[in-house]
């Protein structure tokens, strides 16, 4: 009958306990790189000028966002099947802003990516 007190059973449990810790502390190693998406409420939609000598009429939208405490001004392209952001005025929308992008998620979680022209402190 084996004893439970025994040196070689209490290597044991130190082997699978330094397993575990390796186990668990890998993944969150590789995974402190990852993006950071945050909550932003579409403030206003506006249609964007188009140049008159411009031919090929392409919807375009002037979108501000906020996003914490700052309001970014993006300009949106829809492509076709795309949502017309115009119904997302007031919604809190999932947001990632990288550099001059910022990429907004639709109702259906589809990543739509933006180009940033400006952005100011929000009002308190």
């Amino acid at each position: 009958m084996r004893k439970e007190n025994s040196p070689f059973w209490s290597e044991i449990r130190v082997g699978w306990v330094l397993i575990t810790i390796i186990c668990l502390a890998v993944p969150r190693a590789q995974g402190e790189n990852k993006e950071v998406w945050q909550a932003g409420t579409v403030v206003q939609v506006k249609a964007h000028g188009v140049p008159s000598g411009n031919n090929e009429v392409t919807k375009q939208y002037d979108i501000s966002i906020k996003v914490g405490k700052k309001i970014y001004l993006a300009l949106y392209r829809p492509k076709k099947g795309d949502p017309d952001l115009k119904n997302y005025v007031g919604m809190a929308r999932m947001v990632l802003i990288e550099g001059d992008t910022l990429t907004l998620r639709d109702l259906l979680g589809r990543p739509h990516s933006l180009k940033i022209f400006s952005s100011k402190d929000a009002p308190e």
